[in-house]
């Protein structure tokens, strides 16, 4: 390894000849709390450093999927104490069964925190009945 944090297939330092074999990203489920009510299911998602453009939410045949990526840099002079990655991955997959309104989720990233609204299909609601 050389001091770019490159892995090197060869012992000369990583020079300009030799092949670099880069270091897989490492890909972590984040953290999330979830609440129901009786029109949604809202979501809360941790994804620290994590920016708008680097962020996808997909729904498809009710499963939820967030894939986030977090780029990291220190300026050239500063030579960090541990080893630390420069890019790391978040993936969740949630399965939000047939009850959620795929048409209407609502998503907000704000402080590193995804927040998720997905409302429930009128079918799956309660209802209150009028006795007569």
């Amino acid at each position: 390894m050389n001091d770019k944090n490159e892995i090197c297939k060869n012992t000369d330092g990583c020079g300009a000849s030799s092949e670099l074999a880069t270091r897989p990203v490492a890909t972590f489920k984040p953290h999330y709390s979830s609440r129901y009510d009786e029109e949604s299911w809202e979501v809360s998602v941790s994804l620290p450093g994590v920016r708008k453009p680097d962020l996808s939410v997909t729904v498809e045949s009710e499963i939820l999927e967030i894939a986030a990526k977090r780029f990291s840099s220190a300026p050239e002079e500063w030579k960090p104490l541990g080893d630390y990655p420069s890019e790391l991955q978040y993936r969740l997959r949630l399965d939000v069964g047939p009850e959620v309104d795929p048409a209407g989720i609502v998503a907000s990233l704000h402080d590193g925190i995804l927040t998720l609204r997905l409302p429930l299909k009128d079918e799956v609601k309660p209802r209150s009945i009028e006795v007569t």
